[in-house]
């Protein structure tokens, strides 16, 4: 039995069956269970009374989320497991292997500083469409956002030291975004991200999931919104500057002096980015993916050049339709074609 990890399981009306499973699975291979009745309702009074005969159980009157039954158990667990060595998160559906926590729960103890998180593999046919579906859309905003490829953004499995419990204990979020805020803090603060290779269980089409798809997608999305706001100022601060520029001075038939009245708003565009975006952007001490980044972004800015000069002269658009288009198309384009250039968090086999 395994006395240096705790497994700790916030659950929310816990889909009954799935988490008995669960527990006779952790029974013999762990010492340490904690578990957090995040606010359930009555008719699982029983079940709980059930369980606390075996595990320890904290409860929260009302449903406080996800995010808060996971910062309830680290501060528990800071001041009552002081041998342990590793705290391993789970969800109470049955889907996490007892080989994998233990894996991670290893990297968590090799490297104490980081964030282990269990990634699956969502090319596999028994995924859900809308679990492959939401992690394209979140890992893809997370790249642009954050230059940081995660392979598994929505993941359940996480272990960490009792020593980086504390850091996460004053990340926001009380909810599912709780996870993701975890994340961003990471990339914001140079934290490691080390990726595990877990298996990809998905019982009964994961409809036991207690995921709201609206009111937490919300959440989740919310978290980035705030962030493309602080990329659309530096954008509209080099479009004001582009378009000044252009109608003070006389570019509308010279090629080169457009595109050097869009390179200049571009580099202003660049450095009001890097002004404001410097933590989750510039921050990995690593000076060659930093240049990348930096790199096609100037790449662009050349070329957007180009193709404004064709569409305002050649096919008359709208200058200001004519930029905002060229822009987002070479945006796409160029992050399609150098998305697997630049910085890569660590991953094991």
């Amino acid at each position: 039995m395994n006395k240096e990890i705790l497994i700790i399981i916030p659950a929310y009306n816990p889909p009954i069956k799935l988490f008995e499973a669960l527990l006779a699975k952790l029974d013999g291979a762990f010492q340490n269970v904690l578990i957090v009745n995040d606010g359930s309702d009555e008719t699982y009074n029983d079940f709980f009374k059930n369980v606390e005969r075996k595990y320890r159980v904290l409860r929260h009157e009302y449903n406080l989320g996800k995010g808060r039954a996971i910062k309830t158990a680290y501060s528990y667990a800071i001041d009552n497991y002081p041998d342990v060595l590793a705290y391993v998160v789970i969800d109470c559906d049955n889907q996490h292997d007892v080989d994998d926590m233990i894996n991670c729960c290893k990297e968590a103890i090799e490297h104490p500083d980081s964030l282990v998180i269990g990634v699956r593999d969502f090319s596999l046919e028994n995924v859900p469409f809308k679990s492959r579906f939401g992690n394209i859309i979140t890992r893809t905003m997370f790249k642009w956002l954050f230059n940081y490829d995660i392979s598994d953004t929505q993941t359940g499995l996480r272990a960490i030291s009792p020593k980086f419990a504390p850091k996460l204990l004053n990340v926001a979020g009380d909810r599912y975004n709780y996870e993701l805020k975890c994340l961003i803090v990471c990339c914001e603060e140079n934290i490691p991200i080390i990726e595990v290779p877990i298996k990809t269980i998905y019982i009964e089409n994961n409809k036991e999931s207690r995921f709201n798809p609206v009111k937490d997608s919300i959440l989740i999305y919310k978290e980035f919104l705030s962030y493309y706001l602080k990329l659309f100022i530096p954008y509209l601060l080099g479009l004001i500057i582009f378009l000044i520029t252009f109608y003070f001075w006389n570019s509308s038939d010279d090629l080169k002096a457009l595109v050097l009245v869009n390179f200049i708003a571009g580099i202003i565009n660049l450095v009001a980015n890097i002004l404001i975006n410097y933590k989750n952007i510039y921050k990995h001490n690593n000076l060659s993916n930093n240049l990348v980044y930096i790199l096609k972004k100037i790449l662009k800015i050349f070329i957007a050049g180009f193709f404004i000069y064709i569409c305002y002269n050649l096919l008359n658009i709208n200058l200001l339709i004519s930029k905002v288009i060229i822009d987002i198309i070479l945006t796409i384009i160029i992050y399609m074609v150098f998305r697997n250039v630049g910085f890569k968090n660590e991953k094991k086999n």
